[in-house]
């Protein structure tokens, strides 16, 4: 049940995003963007993004890490496009 599903992720990109769970949820595309996240970062990085986030209070824009910034960034962009960004 896609509800249920990936809670952890679903947090962070509606910090990253802005919108509500609900309302990303609705959209029905929670684990793709989960598997395309863990697909291009790699679970360590996510994993190190989490925990960066963890680190900065949840506020995205006080991680400073630079890698956990670029994760930030290309989950935002996913969820805004629908597409991975390409590599700056």
């Amino acid at each position: 049940m896609e509800q249920d599903e990936h809670p952890g992720f679903l947090a962070l990109s509606a910090r990253l995003t802005g919108r509500d769970e609900a309302e990303l949820r609705a959209t029905g595309l929670v684990g793709r963007h989960h598997a395309t996240a863990l697909a291009r970062l790699g679970r360590a990085a996510v994993g190190r993004f989490v925990d960066d986030l963890a680190a900065a209070g949840g506020d995205p824009g006080r991680v400073t890490a630079p890698e956990s910034r670029e994760a930030a960034r290309a989950i935002t962009h996913l969820w805004r496009t629908g597409m991975w960004p390409d590599p700056c």
